[in-house]
C-alpha cells in the first residue's frame, strides 16, 4: 500500500488542515481507515489525537482509492466541529446504548 498526498489545504477560519490523497493499493483490498491515518499522520508528522480520515473511496476496477483526512489544531476545535457519527467512528466518543 502507498499513499500519495495531492493536495494539502489550510482551512485558519476553522482551525484544520484539508488533506486530499490517493491510496495505491495493487492486488489488495482497500486498506483500513485506520491504516490510511497511520500513514498519513507518519508522513506530514501530524497528531494521531486531532486526525480525522473523512472518507476514501475505491473505484470499479482500479487499484487507486481517493481519500480525505483533517488535521485540527487542536482537539477541542476537532470535538466541537466533527459530527458525533465521525467521532465515534474514530473512536473519540463512546456510542451510548
Amino acid at each position: 500500500m502507498e499513499v500519495r498526498v495531492t493536495e494539502v489545504k489550510e482551512n485558519k477560519l476553522l482551525g484544520r488542515k484539508e488533506i486530499y490523497f490517493e491510496v495505491i493499493h495493487e492486488g489488495e483490498p482497500t486498506p483500513s481507515r485506520d491504516d490510511v491515518k497511520g500513514k498519513l499522520v507518519a508522513m506530514l508528522d501530524l497528531n494521531p489525537e486531532t486526525t480525522v480520515v473523512q472518507y476514501i473511496r475505491s473505484y470499479f476496477g482500479s487499484h487507486v482509492s481517493r481519500g480525505y483526512a483533517k488535521a485540527y489544531d487542536d482537539r477541542e476545535r476537532m470535538m466541537y466541529i466533527e459530527p458525533d457519527y465521525v467521532l465515534m467512528r474514530e473512536g473519540f466518543l463512546k456510542k451510548e446504548e
